[in-house]
């Protein structure tokens, strides 16, 4: 399989699609670690979003396809959250068919 290049960073995407690519490269390289992650993980590989809520949808989305699965929660470290609920996630292992 041949790896993408990275996409140069902006500061901050106006549109979700274009912060969905770079979410996206982003939720790959977590999922490939193999070890638990939050939002906060991938909001420190991408541009910030123009809508706060953009990081959340990502997540819903790996979710929904099984990419992804809850594994608990912890509190928020960053300051804009206060001290609120994160949820710890980690990759699904899929096996190949044949």
């Amino acid at each position: 399989m041949q790896q993408s290049k990275p996409l140069p960073i902006p500061m901050v995407l106006d549109d979700y699609w274009e912060y969905h690519e770079y979410a996206s490269q982003g939720m790959d390289t977590l999922i490939a670690r193999n070890t638990e992650f939050t939002a906060d993980d991938l909001r420190n590989m991408t541009p910030a979003p123009t809508n706060p809520n953009w990081t959340g949808k990502v997540f819903q989305d790996y979710a929904r396809q099984k990419l992804i699965v809850k594994t608990g929660y912890e509190m928020a470290r960053s300051k804009a959250r206060r001290g609120g609920t994160l949820a710890r996630w980690i990759g699904v292992m899929r096996r190949a068919t044949v």
